[in-house]
């Protein structure tokens, strides 16, 4: 009678035990967030001033702070700093951040990238004291720092359209769309408004 009992049971048991692990790694599972979204991180439009010389509109964070800059080249690049948590971080709420870093103007030639003025500009906010210039070689293996990387992105300057960037897992990436001009539909003057901002 005791054999039948205990032998009835260890089914319950053998499930007990495979399902209590299983369910521990989805909780733990659970509690990270996917990094494979991507989200605007800054929007560019640009206005010609001259050969290889353009005025910058640069908006980010809410897009309704606007920058203005002079870069010189056939390209613009956007460059930005990732920083990566090891997963113990994560389990804390700690996600992968960025900073944006730099605005600039390219060459596509290379002999006009080595003869021709360039123009870099300071974008985002520098800290007084930024603790990731010492991440590379002098934190200790118990940091719960993953990795610390820069990405760029960079794209023909065409002022017709205006330049979507965007983060990702992976570092950034751009997408471009024609900017809607006046035209005239069906005989009424169609005019483009749009307003992110307050």
């Amino acid at each position: 009678m005791r054999f039948l009992r205990r032998a009835r049971s260890l089914p319950l048991l053998v499930l007990v035990l495979l399902g209590l692990p299983a369910a521990l790694v989805g909780w733990n599972l659970h509690t990270f967030h996917r990094l494979t979204s991507e989200a605007p991180i800054a929007k560019l439009q640009f206005v010609e001033l001259a050969p290889q010389q353009y005025a910058v509109e640069l908006r980010s964070g809410n897009f309704c702070t606007v920058q203005h800059f002079k870069i010189s080249g056939d390209e613009w690049r956007l460059d930005a700093r990732f920083l990566k948590w090891k997963p113990v971080a994560n389990l804390f709420g700690l996600d992968a951040m960025y900073r944006l870093d730099r605005l600039g103007g390219r060459y596509s030639k290379i002999d006009e990238a080595n003869t021709r003025q360039q123009h870099a500009h300071q974008i985002g906010d520098k800290p007084g004291i930024d603790l990731t210039d010492h991440l590379n070689e002098r934190w200790l293996s118990w940091s719960p720092v993953d990795t610390y990387f820069g990405s760029s992105v960079y794209e023909a300057i065409d002022p017709a359209y205006e330049y979507t960037v965007y983060r990702s897992q992976s570092g950034l990436l751009v997408r471009k769309h024609k900017i809607e001009t006046a035209r005239y539909e069906d005989g009424s003057l169609v005019i483009h408004i749009d307003q992110p901002c307050p």
